[in-house]
Parts: C-alpha cells; structure tokens; sequence
C-alpha cells in the first residue's frame, strides 16, 4: 500500500471511530508543489523532515510518520524525530493501519 493510501485510510478510520475527536488529527503540508512555492514556505516555517500527521491525543501530541512497507525514513525524518523525541513528544512511524489503531489504542 502507498503512505498515500495509508495515511488517508488510517484519516478515515479515525474520523468514522471518533467524530467527537474530529480535528485532533491533521496533516502537516509540508510537499511544496514547486520550487517558487517551496522557498515561500520555508520562509513561513516550513521544515524538512517534519512528521506526515499530528494528533493531538489524550495524553499530548503525537507525531505520525507513514511509512509504505519497505519505506524508509530519510536523513531529516530521522533528525525530527529526535528532535521531538528530546522535546518529550511521541514519535510512531506507520505502517499499517493496525499500527495506526494500536497507537490510537495505546492512549485511549
């Protein structure tokens, strides 16, 4: 399955399961479409690696990177991660949408 797929039905599972939470999690759009636009969002904060999705969960934010089943995380996606892990932040790659239940799971 493409992170494409994933992403977008791990999206569905969670709004169909939890419409009282709808707008805890949200998608970080971080893909500029060009060149032009992707030194623009840079200058508005933008930073390579961020995480795919936040949730923002019972228990404080969580940082979803989805991830295809031989996907791999790149350089910044790595730094990130540390950057939110030494912040004290969850950070969970995703590659099924049964580990995107079992976090969800993990906090409920």
């Amino acid at each position: 399955m493409s992170e494409f797929k994933l992403q977008a039905e791990c999206f569905q599972w969670y709004w169909n399961n939890f419409p009282n939470d709808r707008g805890r999690l949200f998608t970080v759009n971080n893909n500029a479409p060009n060149s032009y636009a992707g030194s623009v969002m840079k200058a508005m904060g933008v930073v390579a690696g961020v995480s795919d999705m936040i949730w923002l969960s019972p228990t404080g934010a969580v940082m979803l990177e989805f991830k295809a089943e031989k996907g791999k995380q790149s350089l910044s996606q790595k730094w990130w991660q540390g950057v939110v892990q030494e912040a004290g932040y969850r950070y969970e790659v995703i590659r099924s949408v049964e580990d995107f239940q079992r976090v969800v799971a993990s906090v409920e």
